[in-house]
């Protein structure tokens, strides 16, 4: 029965798979990639991919939570911080410029997250995992802005938060599609325009 390896060269060899899934599925996307690609890529076999997967869809699974982990912690060093609407603007600032950098790649989480909708319930919840922490290092950015005076006492750092991801995320799959940042940097201005309007 397949499942997490108790040794750690198990635990590594099983994480080298889910590591080059997670790099050729963020490359070309998932039902583009096939299991051998990714077993070649790891230096694996087909009997170790079997021993640790049920098959590909817990695969993908898991390398979409992998892929989650790895933006959220990058989003955390951004944001995990931010005290200030100033300090806010620089993070998003920041944001913005790493995707244009990257050229305007898409959502990293978002991209994934369309992929699997419908297709696989573990790798969709794993992506919602990735947009709720996103989420809730808005929220509590905002929560701290609350806290210390910037924002009104009335205003809802989840609602706000809500509203900052959803404006992103729309900004980011208009800027793919246009291949023109100006998409995401109206949608940016939109969701800060909301957090502005609660301004003390």
């Amino acid at each position: 029965m397949p499942g997490e390896p108790i040794t750690r060269r198990g635990r590594a060899s099983r994480e080298r798979i889910v590591e080059r899934a997670a790099e050729l599925f963020a490359e070309r996307g998932i039902a583009a990639t096939t299991v051998d690609e990714v077993l070649a890529a790891a230096g694996a076999g087909k009997g170790q991919f079997y021993h640790y997967f049920r098959g590909r869809d817990e695969l993908a699974a898991a390398a979409v939570g992998y892929r989650c982990t790895q933006v959220v912690t990058g989003l955390t060093q951004a944001l995990g911080e931010v005290s200030s609407l100033s300090e806010l603007e620089q993070a998003l600032a920041g944001f913005v410029a790493g995707f244009k950098q990257t050229g305007m790649p898409g959502c990293p989480i978002g991209t994934l997250a369309a992929e699997v909708a419908g297709r696989n319930e573990a790798a969709r919840l794993q992506a919602a995992a990735g947009f709720d922490a996103w989420e809730r290092l808005f929220a509590d950015a905002l929560e701290r802005m609350r806290q210390r005076g910037e924002l009104r006492a009335d205003a809802s750092p989840a609602i706000l938060a809500a509203g900052l991801l959803a404006s992103i995320e729309g900004g980011m799959m208009l800027s793919q599609a246009r291949k023109d940042m100006a998409s995401l940097h109206i949608a940016i201005e939109a969701g800060l325009g909301q957090v502005r309007g609660f301004l003390a």
